[in-house]
């Protein structure tokens, strides 16, 4: 695991979006452009009070998008993803070709469609549905499989791609790790996936969140590295708060953030 009080964060860049980024999930950079999946909340679930058939709340109302822009922060281009009440964008993947983007319902154990996009065209085919909240996804491009993390990061999917775009259901595993909800995860090679995201921890009378970085061995769901991230933004967000995308080089990691929603600004950090 690292060592935190080893780790330098430097802050390189800070870009305002010229756009209504609405309540952000995912982040890509696929060359010179940027994909931020994100929902659109008209109408916020209502709690219940109890459970009814399985659920705490309603599924509430909103539509979920693909935007794509820029280095300047500029909207290139915007798709609409979902159907009926699944309307929520998780965290999202590129495997080379597509880009992968779950939508659920905006609830626990919500049902789930999972899609593929072509990044140049905007356009995307259904590939797989799910019973459960999909809230993350990180693709294997060795073994072409897709990595799915429920709601709160509960539980581990997986599907098979095969020669058709439909996905085939290959296992449910439960998450043994508790240091941080995936927010969003991407495969950074040989069977690893990194993952960004947060806890929010009591004390006394105060609750505060914390997040943090993660890396998951895909054979067997192990974790070898893991790192608090203690940067906070805005109105004491975390850093951490949802989107993330990692670059990296021999000598650094690029960390890309975009942790605040409606008026959002990327946050580009260099890690030693």
């Amino acid at each position: 695991m690292a060592n935190p009080d080893a780790t330098k964060w430097t802050l390189k860049d800070s870009l305002l979006l010229q756009f209504n980024t609405h309540h952000t999930q995912g982040l890509l950079k696929i060359g010179n452009y940027f994909y931020l999946s994100a929902v659109e909340v008209r109408t916020w679930p209502h709690s219940y009070g109890k459970l009814i058939n399985g659920y705490d709340r309603d599924t509430g109302d909103g539509s979920g998008y693909l935007f794509k822009f820029d280095h300047t922060g500029r909207l290139i281009a915007q798709l609409q993803l979902g159907e009926g009440d699944s309307y929520h964008p998780g965290g999202i993947d590129f495997d080379g070709k597509h880009i992968w983007v779950p939508v659920c319902e905006y609830r626990p154990y919500g049902k789930s469609i999972l899609y593929k996009v072509d990044p140049e065209s905007m356009t995307a085919t259904p590939v797989a549905s799910c019973n459960d909240a999909i809230g993350a996804v990180a693709y294997n491009s060795e073994k072409k499989e897709l990595i799915g993390m429920n709601w709160d990061a509960e539980h581990f999917y997986k599907w098979k791609k095969g020669k058709t775009d439909i996905l085939q259901f290959i296992s449910r595993q439960k998450n043994d790790h508790h240091f941080i909800r995936y927010q969003d995860c991407q495969y950074i090679g040989k069977d690893i996936m990194l993952c960004s995201g947060l806890r929010s921890y009591q004390s006394g009378s105060s609750r505060f969140r914390v997040g943090g970085l993660q890396a998951i061995r895909l054979s067997d769901y192990s974790a070898v590295w893991e790192i608090p991230v203690p940067i906070w933004v805005g109105n004491n967000i975390p850093l951490n708060n949802n989107p993330f995308f990692a670059e990296a080089t021999e000598s650094r990691t690029t960390l890309y953030f975009v942790p605040e929603d409606d008026r959002s600004v990327m946050y580009v950090y260099e890690l030693k």
